[in-house]
């Protein structure tokens, strides 16, 4: 048996290797480098910061409310200006109603700060041991005994209050950076390697190298451009975007409450409560912006944070950039984004095979489309191959002037494209490791990754890659990731896929976004696929059987024995850390965390991948039947008393539910998918019989991965809905009058 390396952080861990036993031992030496902080007493970062908790914002309103911004702001058309006086007024009022707070890092670790009196009885705890360690009397040993006692329940105490209080505010970003902290110790970026094998271990260096290595990713314009044929009438287009205090107000009231600041300094959670008195001036400055078809410098600014992917953590390329911009430049993107999604939407112009980054459409709607094409062709006992394709660094190597062209083809054009080309040039970042940062270094190419306008250019840039394949190929996309499939049989219908590779790799070459083919594979799914051969550049793509796509491990059969496998054993890992990690052994509070932070692995995506098995329904039931078991108090009842008890369902009855919930938005229309294309529908004017008007017609299947599919496994139930639930107005009315039907007849526990 092997020795094992065992570390709550993976990233002060490098080069680790396996030497030959020490003398007689029959272990094996294990070599390795390790990166531990120094502990320097004297090191004690002290920062002034503003404290926005404790801010006084309705005076500061109140302030901002009060200033004549007309005089201010209009009486030039420098963006750069107007941003500047926008700027210097709200520092003014932060000066003013924002208090400061001293915080003080020590080795850059922030401790644990326990109220006053846990504090207290933590020094008479030493009062009392040092009296103890002079005296050594047994009156003295016993008071030290008590005071320890004190401190352990109150810091338990303490704890579990915060876990309620946690638990209760149902904040999922909170209560994953807490579960994340406690189980995981990560200390930032770890040892780096350069280009020439020498280790890199201290923040500055870090900063420098990834900062580097994130600019070598992008791509260098080669001066061609290519001919686009326009995709809408010369009286089509889009040129102007109308700016209000009352749109400002809402995109404002849009963002998320973060408390991490941009270039700019100004978090979304500030500005959230700043909504009512800086709709005005935003909106001016926005005008300005617009017409004038310029962005302010520090807008075009990003800070990069480098977030560990897979791999060796000392390989910079398993690392990728998330870009911090400014908030509002971010409120501005998102009013353009709204008007111009609109726009594309009403003269169709984004392809029904995106699936990515558009309201109806998501993962979910494009594998239940894949799996059910897939499906239908091995009912027919036929076979299929499908390319997945992998872009290099996508959204960093978009060429802006091909962009351009692109956007001008959609009919964007006039102020709108000028200020979207002023937008994505010129633009800088720097990479932040620790409280380091490396040097301003120019963007030259890609969309920003941390902005709210960067998906929905990613999307029109590739929107035209589906019109490279005939009618007998399909196309499915979201956002970077294509799949390219079809129905092959002999070496014609082989032909036809390869040639969609070429025409995709010579697409790839015109608009300059790399394909890499060496992270290309090919699905053959079908007991009578013939295997063919395909290549992309002469680079022959390797055949799977199985296949991660879009977070679900589809095999050559459709029955998703594998992914059931991992997200089982990833989910009984949660569970267990859940329980070490909580203080509170409250059984409702425990289980509210099993809800949050283990049921939505087991749950993502289940329309597609949902077994009929009764094997794989108990391995996905054992998560919460063991962990509702583990809990105090539980342990000797039975699994239906414990649900009852936590008033719970099992969660084979909650994927039967969410299929039916999927149901209904598909027949009504509220998932971007084509009911006819899944369904057919009783027409209820031709055949009358029992039932709602929305029952689906059950097909007939011929291979288990077809019955079991979410097209067909669940059509029973559907049909013995009542007509009032089927006919809900909304889907929350449907999930509401769905959970009083009585389903047991349709499950196995």
């Amino acid at each position: 048996m092997p020795d094992v390396l065992l570390c709550n952080d993976s990233l002060m861990i490098s080069d680790c290797s396996v030497g030959p036993p020490v003398g007689r031992s029959d272990h094996n030496t294990v070599c390795f480098d390790m990166l531990l902080p120094m502990r320097d007493p004297k090191n004690i970062n002290v920062s002034r910061r503003f404290d926005f908790k404790r801010a006084d914002y309705i005076n500061l309103n109140n302030y901002l409310l009060g200033v004549d911004w007309y005089s201010l702001l209009t009486d030039t058309c420098d963006v750069n200006l107007q941003w500047e006086r926008f700027t210097e007024v709200l520092n003014a009022g932060m000066e003013m109603y924002v208090p400061y707070t001293i915080v003080s890092v020590k080795n850059n670790q922030h401790h644990r700060i326990y109220p006053l009196y846990i504090r207290q009885l933590f020094r008479k705890k030493c009062t009392v041991w040092r009296a103890y360690k002079h005296f050594r009397t047994t009156a003295l040993k016993n008071r030290y005994k008590i005071a320890d006692q004190k401190c352990k329940k109150a810091v338990d105490d303490f704890i579990t209050r915060k876990e309620a209080e946690l638990i209760d505010q149902d904040n999922l970003g909170r209560f994953y950076k807490y579960v994340n902290n406690r189980i995981v110790n990560k200390s930032g970026i770890g040892i780096l390697r350069d280009e020439n094998g020498k280790q890199v271990t201290d923040d500055q260096s870090k900063a420098d190298l990834l900062g580097k290595f994130f600019s070598s990713v992008f791509t260098n314009d080669n001066h061609v451009t290519p001919q686009i044929d326009k995709l809408v009438d010369p009286d089509i287009e889009l040129s102007d975007v109308h700016f209000s205090p009352d749109l400002v107000w809402r995109a404002i009231n849009k963002l998320k409450a973060k408390h991490s600041s941009g270039p700019d300094g100004y978090s979304s959670d500030f500005i959230k409560h700043l909504a009512n008195s800086i709709s005005l001036p935003l909106t001016l400055l926005f005008a300005t912006s617009f017409t004038t078809g310029t962005v302010p410098a520090i807008w075009r600014t990003a800070t990069v944070t480098p977030v560990f992917k897979k791999g060796i953590s000392s390989d910079v390329n398993n690392y990728r950039p998330i870009s911090l911009t400014c908030c509002c430049c971010k409120i501005m993107e998102s009013i353009i984004k709204d008007q111009m999604l609109h726009y594309l939407l009403q003269n169709n112009l984004i392809s029904k095979q995106q699936h990515g980054f558009l309201a109806r459409r998501s993962t979910c709607s494009q594998l239940i489309e894949c799996v059910n094409d897939w499906s239908l062709v091995l009912n027919t006992r036929n076979s299929v191959d499908c390319a997945n394709i992998d872009f290099s660094k996508a959204f960093d190597s978009v060429v802006h002037s091909k962009l351009c062209v692109k956007l001008a083809s959609f009919g964007i054009e006039g102020n709108l494209l000028q200020w979207i080309s002023s937008f994505l040039h010129d633009r800088t970042q720097c990479t932040k490791v620790g409280n380091c940062q490396s040097s301003l270094s120019k963007v030259i190419s890609g969309v920003p990754q941390g902005s709210v306008l960067g998906p929905l250019l990613f999307l029109l840039f590739i929107n035209d890659l589906p019109s490279l394949f005939g009618d007998r190929m399909t196309v499915k996309m979201f956002a970077d990731d294509v799949k390219i499939y079809l129905v092959v049989g002999d070496i014609d219908s082989s032909s036809v896929l390869q040639c969609g590779l070429d025409a995709l790799f010579d697409w790839s070459l015109k608009w300059q976004l790399s394909v890499s083919a060496k992270k290309c594979v090919m699905l053959q799914l079908g007991h009578s696929n013939k295997h063919f051969k395909y290549n992309i550049n002469n680079l022959v793509l390797p055949n799977v059987t199985e296949v991660k796509d879009l977070g679900i491990i589809v095999d050559h059969e459709l029955k998703f024995k594998r992914h059931i496998q991992d997200i089982t054993t990833r989910a009984h890992q949660r569970a267990s850390l859940i329980l070490r990690c909580f203080k509170s052994k409250d059984p409702f509070l425990l289980f509210k965390a099993f809800v949050t932070y283990v049921r939505p692995l087991l749950e993502y995506n289940c329309q597609v991948w949902s077994p009929c098995y009764v094997l794989l329904i108990r391995q996905v039931e054992s998560v919460q039947k063991k962990f509702t078991k583990r809990l105090k108090g539980f342990s000797m009842l039975h699994y239906c008393e414990r649900l009852n008890k936590l008033e719970a369902e099992t969660l084979e009855m909650r994927r039967l539910k969410l299929d039916l919930v999927m149901y209904y938005n598909i027949l009504h229309g509220f998932v971007d998918i084509d009911a006819g294309s899944l369904f057919d529908t009783i027409n209820c004017n031709v055949i009358r019989s029992r039932g709602h008007p929305l029952r689906i017609i059950k097909q007939h299947c011929n291979v288990n991965c077809r019955s079991s599919s979410f097209v067909c496994r669940n059509v029973n139930a559907w049909n013995s809905l009542p007509e009032h639930v089927v006919n809900c107005k909304t889907t929350a009315t449907f999930k509401r009058r769905l959970s009083t039907v009585d389903l047991t007849q349709f499950v196995n526990f």
